[in-house]
């Protein structure tokens, strides 16, 4: 690996506390094997199925995590963020990909191949604690969204999604999410039909205002008592 990416890590690590907290540690034979690719929106995609010999880490930008059904039907499970690992589920093993992954902003991503990330977790307690602790809160977030998606309305869902987007990326400023009608229906596992007719009636409510590439939240209170109205009505 070049030393300019070294140096570039070491960049990070003084100027990023969460990516510092999983690499504090991390020994230098490992880091120095370590490289930062960096993707357009829409540009890294690692598809269910295939297998690949590469451990990522966001360092930046948000990632969509999918399965497809047989028929080609889209159906989402998480966002990835900073501090989440691709591929931690096929790490042991030569196994394929459970889902598929693909950038939904531009994106930084650290990148090690498997047998060195194996090395780094078993050389490493910090990395291994945050590893362990990390999966359990993938794997409650996963049964989570099950529950939801399984329990609870259309409209109480995409209000439920915009309102975790919000708290998650920490944009409370502009209340921007980046989504369209489209993949929202993929995450909803609907018609983009149906998700259009929910957005009109939380934009003629002045709830949110719509743009090619993102949703506006223009009332957060007013979205919030929407989503437990909606939640009520499916109880």
């Amino acid at each position: 690996m070049s030393k300019n990416y070294v140096l570039e890590i070491s960049e990070i690590l003084e100027n990023d506390s969460a990516i510092y907290e999983i690499m504090c540690q991390c020994p230098y034979e490992i880091l120095r094997r370590m490289i930062i690719r960096e993707y357009k929106a829409k540009e890294f995609i690692l598809n269910q199925g295939e297998i690949y010999n590469n451990i990522y880490i966001v360092l930046d930008g948000e990632l969509g995590i999918y399965v497809e059904s047989e028929h080609g039907k889209k159906y989402y499970l998480n966002t990835y963020r900073k501090g989440n690992y691709i591929g931690e589920l096929e790490m042991f093993g030569n196994h394929p990909y459970i889902s598929s992954v693909e950038a939904l902003t531009n994106v930084k991503l650290l990148e090690l191949n498997k047998a060195d990330f194996i090395k780094w977790v078993k050389m490493d307690k910090n990395l291994n604690d945050y590893f362990i602790r990390t999966l359990c809160d993938s794997t409650y977030i996963l049964c989570s969204n099950m529950g939801t998606n399984t329990l609870y309305s259309l409209k109480s869902r995409i209000c439920k999604y915009f309102i975790d987007n919000i708290n998650a990326s920490g944009q409370a400023d502009d209340m921007k999410i980046t989504i369209n009608s489209e993949m929202l229906g993929e995450y909803m596992a609907v018609t983009q039909r149906s998700v259009n007719r929910i957005l009109k009636q939380l934009k003629e409510s002045g709830i949110i205002e719509i743009t090619k590439a993102h949703i506006v939240i223009k009332n957060l209170e007013k979205l919030i008592e929407e989503e437990r109205q909606s939640a009520r009505k499916t109880e």
